[in-house]
């Protein structure tokens, strides 16, 4: 009697965990909640800066532990005021100092409905963000070409010109001591005339 008893007790305990268990895999699995979106999106090229940042997630955010932080291109923080939380949505406002043009960084982190924290960052730009530089100017390696046309022809005439100038005054020079030897050569002449007319005499 005793040995049934103990058997009953045994199969009762051991149906009443295997219930257990399947109870447990059959309850939904508790999730964290997950952003859905963010304004200004992720990676997004803004011509104007936002006023503020907004989160919005799957489930309710709880009222504990939550915090935005965006920092602007020089690493300062440009959030301002306290951070609003409606249900699912937190809202964060923004400083003017978040104007400035360049790549914003957010940080946030919230608690889920399911009590579990979750964080998570990105970034987005303000301005164009295409940077156009001015090349800088190169040395040219070329060389100097020979002037053509008007200008190689009045140089070709005022070389000649030159030539010719210096051609003349050679010519010049040359006749001139041309005639200054023929005067040498006729005094000699008449110098040596009279010497040899004088000695005659004498003889």
């Amino acid at each position: 009697m005793l040995t049934m008893t103990s058997a009953l007790r045994r199969t009762a305990a051991t149906v009443s965990a295997v219930g257990a268990l399947t109870a447990l895999g059959l309850a939904p699995a508790a999730a964290h909640d997950e952003v859905l979106s963010t304004s200004p999106e992720q990676d997004a090229v803004l011509e104007t800066a936002p006023e503020q940042i907004e989160l919005s997630y799957s489930g309710e955010i709880m009222d504990i532990g939550h915090q935005v932080l965006v920092t602007g291109p020089d690493g300062q923080s440009v959030t301002e005021g306290p951070l609003e939380r409606d249900g699912s949505q937190v809202i964060q406002p923004l400083a003017e100092t978040g104007s400035e043009e360049g790549t914003y960084q957010v940080v946030w982190r919230v608690v889920s409905s399911d009590g579990h924290p979750i964080e998570g960052t990105y970034t987005y730009e303000v301005g164009d963000s295409v940077d156009i530089t001015t090349p800088a100017p190169t040395l040219s390696t070329t060389p100097t070409e020979t002037p053509t046309g008007e200008g190689a022809d009045s140089s070709d005439s005022s070389a000649q010109a030159q030539d010719a100038a210096v051609q003349e005054n050679s010519g010049s020079f040359s006749g001139w001591a041309v005639g200054a030897t023929v005067v040498v050569l006729a005094l000699a002449v008449i110098g040596l005339l009279g010497l040899m007319s004088r000695r005659r005499r004498k003889n």
